[in-house]
C-alpha cells in the first residue's frame, strides 16, 4: 500500500496529464459532427474567397470583350430607333399607316478612342476604325451621352475626328421644348461648355433647357443630346441672346463611340448640287 502511495506521489502529474488527455479525446469524439461541420464551413469559405478572386481577375481580363459586345448591341438598338429611320411611301397615294413604312437611314459603326485631347485650340480624337470598317470623311461621331465630333481623316484601319472642342466645329442645335434652333460652337474656354448663337431675344429660354441636334446637317440624326443651358445674357443693343451650354459629353473620359453612317448622304448632296 505504501509503495502504491509512493507511485502516485511520484507520478501524479503524469497521471493527471494522461487523464486530461483522455477526457479531451472523449470530448472530441462526442463532438465529432460539430467539428466536421466547422471544418467544412471554413473550407467552403476559403474556397469561396479563392474562387471570387479568380473570377474577379478573369472578369478584368475579359472586360474589354464584354464592353465590345455591349457597344455593338447598343449600336444595333440605336439603329432601330425612329430617329434613325424615315417615312417612305409605298405607292403614289397620300401617306397613311397603310401606305407608308419606316426605312432605315442611319447605321452606326462602333469604335474605340485610342487618343484624345481637350486642351488644344483644335482638338482631335483618334479612333480604331477606318476605311476598311466603313468609316469615311464627314461622318458624325456620337457616344451614349451626346455628340462627339466629325471625321476629318481616314486610313485603312484608323480615323481622326475633329472634336466638338474645336473652333472649326459647328452644329445646328435646337431647343427640345420649342424647336427654336441656332448654331453651337466651342467657346475655347474649357472642355465642358460651348456657345449657342442666333437665338432671338424673344425666344423663351431658361437655365436647364435641353438642346439636341436639329437633324438639318448630314452629321447627326435628329434628337441626339447636346447639352443644357448653363447661363444666358440679354444685352439691350443686341438682337440675339448670348447662351452658354453645358455639354452632355464628358470629353475627358471618352472610351467607346459610334460613327454615324447616313445612307442617304450621297443622294442629299447630289440634290444640294442641283439647286446651287
Amino acid at each position: 500500500m505504501y509503495n502504491l502511495y509512493q507511485f502516485f506521489l511520484r507520478y501524479y502529474l503524469l497521471l493527471l496529464f494522461l487523464s486530461l488527455e483522455t477526457f479531451c479525446v472523449y470530448l472530441i469524439y462526442q463532438n465529432k459532427h460539430y467539428n466536421q461541420v466547422a471544418y467544412m464551413n471554413m473550407a467552403n469559405e476559403a474556397s469561396g474567397k479563392v474562387y471570387s478572386l479568380y473570377q474577379g481577375v478573369s472578369d478584368y481580363f475579359y472586360l474589354r470583350n464584354y464592353n465590345d459586345s455591349l457597344v455593338k448591341e447598343n449600336a444595333y438598338l440605336r439603329a432601330q430607333l425612329l430617329d434613325s429611320k424615315y417615312i417612305c411611301k409605298i405607292d403614289s397615294g397620300h401617306i397613311s399607316d397603310s401606305t407608308a413604312k419606316n426605312v432605315q437611314r442611319y447605321t452606326y459603326i462602333t469604335a474605340r478612342v485610342i487618343r484624345n485631347s481637350v486642351n488644344e485650340a483644335s482638338n482631335l480624337i483618334f479612333l480604331d476604325r477606318g476605311r476598311l470598317q466603313g468609316v469615311q470623311k464627314q461622318m458624325g461621331v456620337i457616344n451614349a451621352n451626346g455628340i462627339v465630333g466629325q471625321v476629318v481623316s481616314v486610313t485603312d484601319n484608323y480615323s481622326a475626328a475633329m472634336s466638338v472642342l474645336s473652333k472649326e466645329f459647328k452644329v445646328s442645335a435646337r431647343f427640345k421644348k420649342n424647336d427654336f434652333f441656332g448654331n453651337l460652337h466651342w467657346d475655347g474656354i474649357n472642355s465642358t461648355t460651348a456657345s449657342l448663337e442666333d437665338i432671338p431675344k424673344h425666344v423663351p429660354v431658361k437655365i436647364g433647357d435641353t438642346l439636341v441636334t436639329s437633324g438639318f446637317s448630314q452629321l447627326f440624326p435628329r434628337n441626339i443630346m447636346i447639352g443644357t443651358v448653363k447661363s444666358l445674357k440679354m444685352e439691350a443693343d443686341k438682337n440675339f441672346l448670348e447662351i452658354t451650354v453645358n455639354l452632355s459629353t464628358n470629353f475627358g473620359s471618352l472610351g467607346y463611340v459610334y460613327v454615324v453612317n447616313d445612307m442617304k448622304k450621297v443622294e442629299i448632296q447630289s440634290l444640294d448640287s442641283l439647286v446651287k
